[in-house]
């Protein structure tokens, strides 16, 4: 395979990556809305209080999701054209793109295997404290916010030795159909979309490495003119 071969091939390959890049951000700015604006994660983010970390998270997350997406599509964009016009500075600008997502994504992965429970344990925790103030018939409010939980999880109260469905918790799950635990429903869905989010970073990291490994020979041979077709190639006309 000759060396115009070989970039007509990396060409095409950048193509097709970037069209599968496109198919990723798209799914991670579909799972980073479904993650601020789902029922369950909202439900939970309402009933936190300001100083839970929960709220926090939940926000890092949002602004993490629709900074992936945006440097995602940013760098498809640039890779695109870059092919098109052959064009040094947007082969570049993608590169820098894929590297910084790449970067980004390690730092989240490293952060979600250091850390496996941390989502799911703010996440209880909050489910805890709504179910503890309620009992407590501290305020109508806090009952209120447990009602709701449990209209939204589809579930009611709690499994523990200290804690029956006796008359109050009763009270507080009428409406509810099922009597599953919230504790077990909280950690199921929670799990299932932890999942979901470590295989879409899994396949992030590959396709980045993929991508910068292409920008870059790209950016070297527009760098060293090597990889435009018609250069080198001279018509002599009759004067």
């Amino acid at each position: 395979m000759g060396p115009q071969c070989r970039v007509r091939f990396a060409k095409c390959q950048l193509l097709a990556t970037c069209f599968f890049t496109l198919l990723l951000g798209l799914s991670m700015g579909f799972l980073t809305i479904l993650t601020r604006f789902g029922d369950r994660f909202v439900i939970i983010h309402t009933i936190s209080p300001e100083d839970d970390p929960y709220g926090s998270m939940y926000h890092w997350a949002f602004s993490l999701g629709i900074f992936l997406t945006s440097m995602l599509i940013l760098g498809v964009m640039l890779s695109i054209l870059g092919v098109v016009r052959e064009a040094k500075g947007l082969m570049a600008g993608g590169f820098l793109s894929f590297t910084l997502v790449f970067f980004v994504a390690v730092q989240v992965t490293f952060w979600r295997y250091r850390e496996p429970s941390k989502v799911e344990n703010t996440m209880l925790d909050t489910y805890d404290l709504a179910y503890e103030q309620a009992m407590r018939n501290v305020s109508d409010i806090w009952r209120q916010k447990l009602v709701a939980i449990h209209d939204t999880l589809g579930c009611c109260g709690k499994s523990s030795p200290l804690s029956g469905l006796g008359q109050e918790e009763r009270a507080l799950c009428r409406g509810v159909r099922q009597r599953e635990d919230c504790l077990q429903e909280i950690r199921s869905f929670v799990r299932e979309h932890l999942s979901l989010v470590t295989l879409l970073f899994i396949v992030m990291l590959a396709f980045m490495v993929y991508g910068m490994f292409l920008t870059s020979f790209l950016w070297l041979t527009i760098h060293y003119g090597r990889n435009l077709d018609r250069k080198g190639s001279y018509t002599l006309t009759a004067q």
